[in-house]
């Protein structure tokens, strides 16, 4: 993964098939169109979206809790999807990793891409050290993005979600700094000029 264009000022990020860029107060409408599809919420601490309102609560959230981006498709200016980083604890320079892609746009490696590059640029621009991510125990997908980022499955939290009415186990995965060098987000941390170890 190569990092095409990046404007610091905007925090604008190109790859070679994305356009990443912060979340906006105008997106809820891209946001029920991510959380509004069945398969997208089926792992999710989030019920199934309906309406404009409810994604625009989510969007509230995100922008007052998370760090995070829109996924553009730049053929159609639409976005598939969302990734950032949350619960940043600047003492222990650790922070959580999150994202989701409408369903349709699943199976062409277009998370990892834009994974690639936000998790690079917390890197490279940040004292991040490690980054936490939870999967609920039968998303093979999800665990296929982490395990292609470098990430290593530590643990599974017992009962640690609740969602549909019952809770369910979630395997904790992370990735630390020094593990930067052999891992592949080494590429991307480059790309924006910054070192793999501190």
């Amino acid at each position: 993964m190569s990092v095409l264009e990046f404007d610091p000022v905007k925090r604008h990020i190109r790859t070679s098939r994305l356009l990443l860029r912060p979340l906006a107060a105008d997106d809820a409408a891209g946001l029920l169109g991510i959380y509004g599809q069945p398969q997208v919420t089926e792992h999710y601490e989030l019920d199934t979206l309906g309406e404009l309102a409810q994604a625009q609560r989510v969007l509230d959230f995100f922008l007052q809790h998370h760090d995070r981006f829109a996924l553009i498709d730049p053929d159609s200016g639409s976005m598939i999807g969302t990734c950032g980083l949350f619960f940043w604890d600047q003492t222990t320079n650790m922070a959580s990793f999150g994202y989701d892609m409408r369903h349709e746009y699943w199976g062409r490696g277009l998370m990892r891409e834009a994974a690639a590059a936000v998790l690079g640029q917390g890197f490279a621009y940040k004292k991040l050290n490690r980054v936490n991510a939870l999967t609920a125990m039968d998303n093979q997908r999800s665990m296929g993005v982490l395990r292609a980022l470098g990430f290593e499955q530590e643990a599974v939290l017992r009962q640690f979600a609740f969602w549909k009415g019952a809770y369910h186990d979630m395997r904790m995965f992370a990735l630390l700094r020094q593990e930067l060098a052999a891992g592949p987000l080494l590429q991307a941390i480059q790309a924006f000029g910054g070192p793999a170890s501190p």
